[in-house]
């Protein structure tokens, strides 16, 4: 509160996150309030105050947020996907009830505390800036921290799980809300990057026919979404997945979908025309992208630390431009194989 009060006239946002293989301080402002931002992040490194007012209120927000997940056949997925598709790591878990009320700060504390106080850290600012002049503000902020320790180990190895039989999970909502979600095992990004925009474009074909299959060959609303996601932190880690949110008797009939798109897309290339309408809102939604900060940030975050990172940027149009129907078909009889996949549906808790 205090900081707010002192920082009114400037824009100054502060925000922890915690992805797979870092945690990230940011802050969106403006050009003239680029020194006071870099002085309140590199302030929360340097002298972090653990508060039992903020920890308490947090604590708060989650027990009454946690009951209402439980509500919607979306809510139960986002509570026990990640965890259930890091084969039950418990790193990927969303906390319980009783595991929120059980939670301590000084367990924060003893895991964040030596984080902000050794760990390696990368600086990332984005926008319309004077290159030399944020160099100046970042030596007199975090240039300023004590000596950081060595990276630490990666994530380590783990694995996506697999298996024939979807696991049903239930949610305590409308009868008539389901949700199935399909995925076959891939693999990371780094360790072959054109790979990884070829999955990217295969999954946006699967979403075209699974779009074109219920809309027009089942007259049906419903929307399909699919997906690639590689990971740039864990190696050997990624997955390709299509997801639906329909009423429960129409789960089985997305499976079978599923995998009979699955099997055209190993036996039969694409054609020409159909690659085009899959990649082209790819190309265009990156070209967009190129013109604000969330993509700049969320692209060379990880730079020093991954080589494999800045090429990657250069080449990403060129790399799905050049992506081909054959190409496509491999990866398809690579991964889109029943013993790589995993499925998961979301279905009404039985009436009493």
């Amino acid at each position: 509160e205090d900081m707010e009060a002192v920082l009114a006239s400037n824009v100054v946002a502060t925000r922890l996150g915690l992805g797979d293989g870092d945690w990230t301080l940011s802050g969106s402002t403006r050009p003239e309030d680029l020194d006071i931002q870099l002085q309140a992040l590199a302030a929360y490194v340097a002298d972090p105050a653990f508060r039992p007012q903020a920890f308490e209120r947090v604590r708060t927000s989650y027990q009454a947020a946690l009951p209402q997940a439980n509500a919607t056949p979306g809510g139960v997925f986002g509570l026990q996907a990640s965890r259930r598709m890091h084969d039950g790591d418990a790193r990927w878990a969303v906390p319980s009830l009783e595991e929120v009320g059980d939670a301590q700060l000084s367990d924060l504390q003893a895991l964040l505390g030596p984080v902000l106080a050794s760990a390696p850290i990368e600086v990332v600012v984005v926008g319309e800036v004077d290159p030399e002049a944020v160099i100046r503000s970042v030596a007199s902020t975090f240039g300023g921290l004590s000596a950081r320790a060595e990276a630490p180990a990666t994530v380590g190895t783990v694995r996506f799980p697999l298996g024939a039989e979807p696991v049903t999970l239930t949610h305590q909502g409308r009868a008539d809300q389901g949700l199935a979600f399909l995925a076959w095992s891939t693999t990371d990004a780094p360790s072959d990057v054109y790979r990884s925009r070829v999955l990217n474009v295969l999954a946006a074909v699967l979403r075209l026919r699974l779009t074109e299959e219920l809309r027009e060959g089942q007259a049906v609303t419903y929307s399909p979404s699919a997906g690639s996601s590689p990971s740039w932190d864990i190696p050997g880690y990624g997955y390709l997945s299509a997801a639906i949110e329909a009423p429960p008797e129409r789960l089985d009939g997305f499976f079978a979908d599923v995998d009979r798109i699955a099997a055209e897309l190993r036996d039969t290339p694409i054609s020409a025309d159909e690659l085009d309408r899959a990649r082209r809102p790819i190309v265009e939604a990156v070209q967009r992208g190129r013109n604000g900060n969330d993509y700049w940030v969320g692209n060379l975050s990880g730079l020093q630390t991954e080589p494999s990172r800045a090429p990657a940027i250069r080449t990403l149009v060129s790399d799905l431009e050049r992506v081909t129907p054959e190409d496509l078909q491999a990866a398809a009889r690579q991964y889109l194989t029943p013993d790589r996949s995993w499925r998961l549906r979301v279905v009404p808790e039985p009436a009493p």
